[in-house]
């Protein structure tokens, strides 16, 4: 099997991603008790002559905080101002600010994981598509590779791997069928020994005026 185009054998595994969210009680700012209403003014006023409040506690600027973006990360500058810039505006201390960071890590994994289980069911949707079974699937392969290698540059090829949608059955599809174009059209004009080779351009758009 060809490490470029797919994968002949895998394994998948999941990792399942649990999330409990607290339910939080809705404000009603109208159709609420008069009653109910003047108790909260009251248990508001309670607070003592001198006792730290919420908003006279003393504020560490979003600048300062000390963010762990997790090993071996590295963030982008203006990714990491436009986080703190948010944290300013929106009030979020440090500690929360550092559990936002680890909360967003966690959910990058978690589609990471779902990515990876995807690229292998396309590589078992390419073993079962009609045709490719036993040594055809091996034959099918080599000529998509041969049409990749053809008409995709190293970058473009690095781009396919990278992403995993060189296992993605439309893409593995598309070059095998280029590359039965080439090996079926790339005949001579003419069975003179001068005739002229085809242009791939002639052999992808053959309806097309040369």
């Amino acid at each position: 099997m060809s490490d470029d185009v797919a994968p002949e054998e895998s394994q998948a595994g999941t990792t399942p991603v649990d999330g409990n969210e607290q339910a939080k009680e809705l404000p009603s700012i109208l159709g609420g008790d008069d009653a109910e209403d003047e108790n909260q003014r009251n248990r508001e006023g309670e607070i003592k002559e001198g006792e730290p409040t919420l908003r006279s506690a003393p504020q560490v600027d979003p600048a300062d905080y000390e963010i762990n973006y997790g090993e071996g990360v590295e963030i982008p500058s203006h990714i990491d101002k436009h986080f703190r810039d948010f944290a300013r505006e929106n009030g979020v201390t440090g500690e929360m600010a550092q559990k936002l960071v680890d909360f967003n890590n966690k959910l990058e994994v978690a589609r990471r994981q779902d990515h990876e289980q995807q690229i292998y069911k396309w590589a078992e949707q390419i073993n079962s598509l009609p045709g490719w079974q036993g040594n055809a699937f091996r034959q099918n392969v080599s000529v998509a590779n041969k049409a990749m290698k053809a008409f995709a540059s190293p970058e473009l090829v690095n781009m396919i791997k990278n992403s995993g949608y060189n296992n993605h059955p439309e893409v593995v599809k598309a070059f095998h069928g280029i590359g039965m174009r080439m090996s079926e059209d790339s005949y001579v004009d003419s069975p003179k020994p001068t005739g002229r080779k085809k242009t791939i351009g002639e052999i992808l758009y053959p309806n097309q005026p040369v």
